[in-house]
């Protein structure tokens, strides 16, 4: 993927030549207020946007998170074609592959609160990418006693919708139950 920079004049002498300059990505803003960092398959796509602007060869991940740290709500791929596309929302956060598993946990512990019953569910929330798995997060809910109470738990979280913006790589479950002591 090629980042757009561009040269910003911050000071012109008389005759309007760039005394002072620096260099900016590139960025979008919607109508509505949205702003979206521009991104180009390749030099081709880039100089049909603007001849004169410059390409940075950059990681996808990178350009993502770039957006986000910029306060853009998007990645622009390709705005002046073949064809553009828009990277937001969740194709933008798994891109970027930021993962807050604080986040992530207290979002977990909300969609099961009604079943966490006198410690009898346990769970816990594990940061699995890189382990070959396929999916981003497991979570591991536990417990002892009533078995039915530990797989309403673990309903609850399959069926918790805010969990797949937050972990767009997808989140296991894994059920473990523990005897109760005799």
């Amino acid at each position: 993927m090629l980042a757009c920079v561009i040269a910003v004049a911050d000071e012109v002498d008389a005759a309007g030549a760039d005394k002072d300059s620096h260099m900016a990505v590139v960025s979008m803003v919607a109508a509505d207020g949205r702003r979206g960092l521009l991104a180009f398959t390749g030099l081709d796509s880039l100089r049909a946007f603007d001849p004169q602007a410059r390409p940075v060869p950059a990681l996808g991940r990178d350009v993502a998170r770039a957006a986000l740290d910029e306060g853009a709500s998007a990645v622009v791929v390709d705005v002046a074609g073949p064809k553009a596309v828009v990277l937001e929302g969740v194709a933008l956060a798994a891109l970027s592959d930021v993962l807050d598993l604080s986040v992530v946990e207290a979002a977990v512990r909300t969609c099961v609160a009604e079943w966490m019953v006198e410690g009898t569910v346990t769970l816990e929330v594990r940061d699995i990418r890189g382990e070959g798995q396929g999916i981003d997060v497991l979570v591991e809910v536990g417990g002892s006693g009533d078995a039915h109470v530990t797989a309403r738990a673990a309903q609850a979280l399959a069926g918790c919708v805010d969990l797949g913006e937050l972990v767009p790589g997808g989140l296991g479950i894994a059920i473990h139950l523990v005897d109760p002591p005799t």
